[in-house]
């Protein structure tokens, strides 16, 4: 990791008031008034094939999107890797498919990447981790089933794909290339695909859960300052209702 993205990262960190990793990023965030304390527009949208997009509006404010139809950890890697984009990057739109995410060759892509993964799991905590495994003896053969609930563990502690964790796991043990077989492996040990065993509500998408369906507070926060400038006459009603219904607010 170069010096530039290390430093966004903690810069990321202070900025958040982050001490050791975030977790659930969505939820850190709807506990306070982010759109005025961040300046940052957050929406969850089904956007097809893309993962998420930054752009900007209005006195610079960062506008982000993540597809929420896509599993709980992808959506809050999605996350870091848009606000890697914003103090990597800032001031440049840029939309993310899935691909992206998992690699690319594009530097400013490459460089969102790392400071999602160092922001969302730091190398410090990885190697704790990983560290706790081998004294475990969790990556011999014999022991898929307990590597598949260790795994299990850490996507839950810090919100990431199974995918992810295990592929760092396995990088730093030398077995990356390993992973295909090793993730049957553990598959076949627990009985089934790790949607399947384990919380599927996290691993697949379930528009039923308020983690994968819009959130409300961006739409909510426009209908309080266009009802706001109503009120005080700066516009008509008409003219309030038109801005509502171009930005998809419902009416009460």
């Amino acid at each position: 990791m170069t010096r530039n993205i290390y430093e966004a990262v903690n810069k990321a960190r202070a900025f958040f008031e982050i001490e050791n990793y975030p977790g659930d990023f969505f939820s850190r965030l709807e506990k306070i008034n982010y759109i005025d304390k961040y300046g940052v527009l957050l929406f969850k949208e089904d956007i097809d094939k893309l993962s998420g997009f930054i752009g900007y509006g209005i006195n610079d404010i960062a506008v982000i999107c993540v597809n929420y139809k896509r599993s709980y950890g992808h959506q809050n890697f999605t996350l870091a890797h848009e606000f890697g984009h914003l103090f990597l990057h800032k001031g440049v739109s840029i939309s993310d498919d899935d691909r992206v995410l998992a690699y690319s060759n594009e530097k400013i892509e490459q460089e969102a990447n790392e400071f999602a993964s160092e922001l969302l799991y730091p190398v410090k905590l990885l190697s704790q981790d990983y560290n706790c495994a081998v004294q475990q003896d969790l990556f011999n053969s014999k022991n898929r089933k307990k590597l598949g609930e260790y795994i299990d563990k850490l996507c839950h502690k810090y919100c990431l794909s199974y995918e992810m964790v295990l592929r760092k796991l396995l990088y730093k043990n030398r077995q990356a290339k390993k992973y295909k077989t090793i993730r049957k492996e553990i598959e076949k040990a627990i009985g089934g695909k790790v949607s399947e065993v384990f919380e599927k509500d996290f691993y697949t998408v379930n528009e039923e859960l308020p983690q994968y369906q819009k959130l409300k507070k961006p739409y909510l926060d426009l209908n309080e300052k266009v009802n706001r400038l109503i009120t005080t006459g700066k516009i008509g009603a008409a003219t309030g209702e038109a801005i509502k219904l171009r930005n998809g607010v419902e009416n009460d």
